[in-house]
């Protein structure tokens, strides 16, 4: 007689409460084919693909121009940098298409937020001058 070839004695009712006990009512683990993202496993199916992709890219060569600061010729992309740091400059490019609309609007927010606390400033001047 091997070890295991004899199923010991168990006391089925009182492993399955304890069972229960342990595990609870959780549903069963679905199968299927999952994608890991940053927030966990999605189903395939509902998964999509981000719209930007994390991978090397290759940029066109950049055609020679003359600095309108300095009249210095930049013909690649180590001289432009320099040049933009030694001037203190960037490129128009390296803005997304609503950066002005939305520096605009933290502008107007921030003005607002000063004329607020200046006329609060005013207001209790006044007060306490004529009291």
């Amino acid at each position: 007689m091997s070890k295991g070839s004899k199923q010991r004695p168990t006391n089925s009712e009182a492993f399955s409460s304890n069972f229960d006990k342990i595990f609870g009512d959780r549903d069963i683990p679905k199968t299927g084919t999952y994608v890991q993202t940053e927030n966990g496993f999605v189903p395939r199916e509902d998964y999509v693909r981000p719209d930007s992709v994390n991978a090397p890219s290759i940029m066109k060569p950049l055609e020679a121009f003359k600095s309108p600061i300095d009249g210095s010729i930049i013909s690649d992309r180590g001289k432009l940098a320099a040049h933009n740091k030694r001037h203190g400059v960037t490129n128009s490019a390296d803005y997304s298409n609503n950066y002005l609309e939305r520096k605009t609007q933290q502008r107007v927010a921030s003005g607002d937020r000063y004329l607020k606390q200046t006329r609060h400033e005013d207001i209790n001047r006044a007060i306490e001058s004529h009291s």
